[in-house]
C-alpha cells in the first residue's frame, strides 16, 4: 500500500496543477472583463464566467499548458526500471476498436440522458460550441490536455511502475471522472476513461484516445453549432422512437462495445511484453 501511495504522488500532484490552471483560467477571465467592462472584479461573477469566448480562449490554453506540464512531470517516469513495454496493435485493429468505442458513446448518452442527473454546466458548454475558441477548446483543447495527462501521464506513469493495467485503467478513469465535477458526466465520464485507457494500453500510441475523445466532442459541438436553441429541447431518446427502444439500444451497443474491446485486449500481435530489464 506504501509504495502504491508513492506511485500516486505525481498523478495527485498532476491533479492539483490541473485544479490551479482551472482556477487561474477563470481568475484571467474575470480580470480581462473587469479592464474591458469596467466594474469591480467580484461584481456578477457568475455571468461573467459566461463569457463564451473568453472562457473558451482560457480553457484552451489551460489545457496546452496542462499538456507542457505534464511532459516535464511524469519525464522521469519514462526512464524507470521497468517490465512493462507498450504493446502494439495493427492500425486496422485500432480503427475497429474505435468504431466500437463510437457505440459505446451512444449508449452513454442516451443513458445519461435517461438517468437524467443534474448539469450544472450545460448552459456554459452550450455558449462555448457557438464560439470559435469555445469549439477549439472543447474539440481540440480538452482532448489534448486531458490525454496527455490521464493517459499519458497518470496511467503511464503507473503502469511504467509496474502498477497493472486494470488498476492503471481504473485509477485514471476514475480520476478522470471525477475532475469533470459535474454530476451529469462524473460516471459516464469515468466509463469513457475506461474505454480511452483501453485504447492507449493496447495500441501504446496516445493518437487513438486522443481520435476518440476529439470525435466525441466535435459531435457535441456540432450538434449545437447547427441546432442552436432547438438542442436544449433535443431528446435523443425521443429522436431513437421512445424509451423502450432507447434501452435496447443500450444494451445492444454495449455488449457490440464490449465484443470489440475484448478482441482487441485479447489480440495483440506482441500482447503485454515482458522485460525485466528495459529501460522506458
Amino acid at each position: 500500500m506504501s509504495r502504491f501511495l508513492v506511485i500516486l504522488k505525481r498523478p495527485l500532484l498532476a491533479l492539483l496543477l490541473f485544479l490551479l490552471f482551472q482556477a487561474l483560467g477563470g481568475v484571467i477571465v474575470l480580470v480581462v472583463q473587469m479592464f474591458t467592462g469596467g466594474g469591480n472584479l467580484l461584481d456578477n461573477v457568475s455571468e461573467r464566467l459566461f463569457d463564451a469566448r473568453l472562457v473558451g480562449i482560457a480553457t484552451f490554453a489551460c489545457n496546452v499548458l496542462m499538456a507542457v506540464s505534464c511532459l516535464f512531470l511524469f519525464r522521469r517516469s519514462l526512464y524507470a526500471n521497468s517490465a512493462y513495454v507498450p504493446s502494439s496493435t495493427r492500425w486496422t485493429r485500432s480503427l475497429v476498436a474505435i468504431g466500437g468505442c463510437i457505440l459505446g458513446t451512444i449508449a452513454l448518452d442516451l443513458l445519461s440522458e435517461l438517468v437524467a442527473l443534474p448539469n450544472i454546466m450545460e448552459e456554459q458548454m452550450i455558449g462555448m460550441c457557438r464560439e470559435p475558441w469555445g469549439m477549439l477548446a472543447i474539440a481540440i483543447g480538452a482532448p489534448l490536455g486531458e490525454e496527455v495527462m490521464f493517459r499519458w501521464g497518470i496511467m503511464g506513469h503507473m503502469l511504467r511502475r509496474n502498477v497493472s493495467a486494470p488498476l492503471a485503467i481504473v485509477v485514471s478513469s476514475v480520476l478522470f471522472g471525477l475532475l469533470h465535477m459535474n454530476p451529469a458526466q462524473v460516471f459516464f465520464a469515468t466509463v469513457m476513461g475506461i474505454m480511452l485507457g483501453i485504447l492507449y494500453w493496447r495500441s501504446g500510441n496516445l493518437f487513438w484516445p486522443f481520435l476518440l475523445h476529439f470525435l466525441n466532442n466535435s459531435v457535441a459541438c456540432l450538434q449545437v453549432w447547427f441546432m442552436g436553441d432547438k438542442v436544449r429541447d433535443y431528446s435523443m431518446v425521443e429522436a431513437v422512437g421512445g424509451t423502450s427502444v432507447a434501452w435496447v439500444m443500450i444494451v445492444v451497443s454495449s455488449l457490440i462495445c464490449t465484443c470489440i474491446l475484448w478482441w482487441y485486449v485479447g489480440g495483440t500481435e506482441n500482447g503485454e511484453v515482458k522485460a525485466e530489464n528495459d529501460n522506458m
